[in-house]
């Protein structure tokens, strides 16, 4: 079957029947006509990201990024998804193993505590949660899930140049945001302060004293503008005169 433009590659599929058998064949036979490479890879996810550490990103990364690459490789990915196999690893499976990461106690699944000496002289080296029965519910960060992701995806997009895989399945999950805490609730917001509506004069009530037509506040600067404002009074019409009218 071709797999690219001047190589070929025989791939065998197997079937309870022989219609079953076909229908894989054409399958792959489509995929590739697509241009998407048949995967080659037949090892383990352990054993490429193994692989990938000691020959590829030594190179390409600094002394103390490749130091935490090894490091959370060894505690997540390889058990976590180690065994399976790296041609028929999926996006599901990445998202449910990071779900189920999310919640583990890492002190339960690393036997953290269970490595502390119960002989030990003081009580600070005896075990004192997880290996007694108290589970101490030491999970992982949601910055530390996106490091561990970003690891994975960056392992993937290197066999997925080299065609060693269709497409990098890590490259398709999403972090989704994790939910409150509800043993920790945030406090509730104070509501925000708004002016008091204007009464039937059409004075706006403010916070330092009542407004009243005869207040020294309605209509002086101690009201800060908006808060405060009382109509002016209207203009006083003109008093008759009282001089006498000059005879003709």
């Amino acid at each position: 079957m071709s797999v690219c433009e001047y190589t070929r590659k025989r791939v065998r599929v197997y079937g309870s029947t022989r219609k079953e058998a076909l229908a894989k064949l054409t399958e792959k036979i489509a995929t590739s006509n697509h241009g998407v490479p048949t995967p080659s890879a037949q090892g383990s996810v352990a054993t490429f990201l193994t692989y990938w550490l000691k020959t590829v990103a030594i190179h390409r990364l600094r002394e103390n990024t490749h130091t935490r690459y090894t490091a959370c490789t060894r505690l997540y990915l390889i058990p976590g998804l180690g065994r399976r196999k790296l041609a028929k690893l999926t996006a599901k499976d990445v998202r449910t193993w990071l779900d189920q990461l999310r919640t583990t106690c890492q002190c339960c699944a690393r036997g953290l505590d269970a490595a502390r000496d119960p002989n030990a002289p003081e009580a600070a080296g005896r075990p004192r949660c997880c290996a007694i029965g108290k589970c101490c519910g030491k999970r992982l960060s949601p910055l530390t899930l996106t490091y561990v992701r970003s690891v994975l995806k960056s392992a993937l997009e290197h066999a997925f140049r080299e065609e060693e895989i269709p497409r990098n399945v890590a490259r398709n999950v999403r972090m989704g945001t994790p939910a409150p805490d509800a043993s920790n609730p945030s406090p509730p917001r104070k509501p925000e302060r708004s002016s008091p509506p204007p009464t039937a004069t059409g004075c706006t009530p403010c916070s330092s004293s009542p407004c009243t037509p005869g207040s020294a506040g309605a209509n002086s600067s101690a009201c800060a503008g908006k808060t405060s404002t009382w109509p002016a009074e209207p203009p006083a019409s003109a008093a008759p005169s009282s001089a006498p009218t000059p005879a003709a």
